[in-house]
């Protein structure tokens, strides 16, 4: 078994795209990229990247009710993947089926979401699809391009590099922390409605060894650039630095463990990225001028597996265990946070 069959998630992947013929002007493989990466012939000097998400369990789930953010986070998943492979977007496509339960009030705060998404990346709805049906289920296409020799991927971590993110992270799984244990209580003094890095993925990609989104948390975004690189990636307990500091009160609230705000699948959708020593320099006058401050949260080494160094050495994390729990739990969300809070416990920090 490959490194990568490991993780349940990506077992099924192979099981279904085994079926596929792979298409000759696609560069990317499976698990490669966060968007696909297609050639366009000699006559153009842009790939073009293309991407779908949908949102499902989101919405069955209750994690997102407002029609508002339900538009708004359809259109940030489907950008966050372009911008991940450093694309320029071109737009994207929507499909929405909606049950008598939605009136127009309801679809018109929804494709405001959408819009102002769009609007927020100076990007536009290029059209789409409508059904009825028993249940709300959303999905998009998004479409960009790259510069032929500008394109990121998930592949192209070296050891020495260092790890960064492209702005603190957490605060997507308290989120969901907060709406899934229905502990009443809410992100103290915000709301959760974050915006693809589309801008910042345009700053990186002459820059980055390779680049993923966070839309999955940082622990599982880590974990799948460990194993396509087989690198060891090392995170720093400088959580102060990493985590988002509403997250790091609402842990300290919860007397939870900071880390544990990157472990859920409920991600921030930042740009996690390596970089060349040789290069960091120029990322951060860059980012400097940008009004940007990525955040340094690592290191990769030789080796294999995600770690946290601590003052006390540097201890092993199961991100193989860690990610699987979300698939075994199912819909099961309550139990599947039940799950990762006992594994914080046996991991004792």
């Amino acid at each position: 078994m490959s490194m990568m069959d490991e993780v349940l998630e990506n077992r099924l992947i192979g099981r279904i795209a085994k079926s596929f013929q792979p298409p000759p002007h696609r560069l990317n493989r499976i698990h490669e990229a966060d968007a696909e990466i297609i050639d366009l012939g000699e006559g153009s000097d842009t790939y073009l990247a293309v991407t779908t998400d949908a949102l499902a369990e989101e919405v069955s789930s209750g994690l997102y009710d407002d029609p508002h953010l339900i538009g708004w986070m359809l259109a940030t998943a489907n950008f966050s993947d372009l911008a991940a492979v450093g694309a320029d977007p071109v737009g994207l496509l929507i499909t929405v089926t909606y049950s008598s339960r939605q009136d127009e009030a309801f679809i018109g705060r929804l494709a405001e979401g959408i819009s102002d998404a769009c609007r927020e990346l100076k990007t536009f709805v290029l059209g789409g699809d409508t059904n009825e049906g028993k249940e709300l289920h959303l999905s998009g296409c998004a479409i960009g391009l790259v510069p032929k020799d500008r394109t990121m991927s998930r592949i192209g971590a070296r050891p020495g590099d260092r790890l960064y993110l492209s702005g603190p992270a957490g605060l997507g799984n308290v989120f969901a922390f907060l709406r899934l244990t229905g502990s009443g209580l809410q992100l103290p003094g915000m709301s959760y409605r974050p915006a693809a890095r589309v801008a910042e993925g345009r700053l990186i990609r002459r820059l980055a060894g390779c680049a993923m989104d966070t839309s999955d948390g940082v622990i599982h975004t880590v974990d799948t650039l460990m194993r396509l690189n087989q690198c060891r990636f090392i995170l720093n307990d400088t959580w102060e630095n990493t985590v988002h500091p509403v997250a790091l009160e609402v842990c300290r609230s919860q007397g939870l463990p900071p880390w544990l705000t990157l472990a859920g699948v409920h991600g921030e959708f930042e740009l996690c990225f390596t970089l060349d020593p040789q290069r960091e320099k120029e990322l951060l006058e860059q980012a400097a001028a940008a009004g940007w401050v990525p955040r340094l949260i690592g290191e990769v080494a030789e080796g294999d597996g995600v770690f946290i160094k601590t003052a006390e050495g540097i201890i092993p994390l199961d991100s193989g265990h860690i990610r699987n729990l979300s698939a075994q739990a199912g819909s099961d969300q309550k139990g599947y946070i039940n799950q990762l809070l006992d594994y914080a416990r046996k991991f004792g920090r």
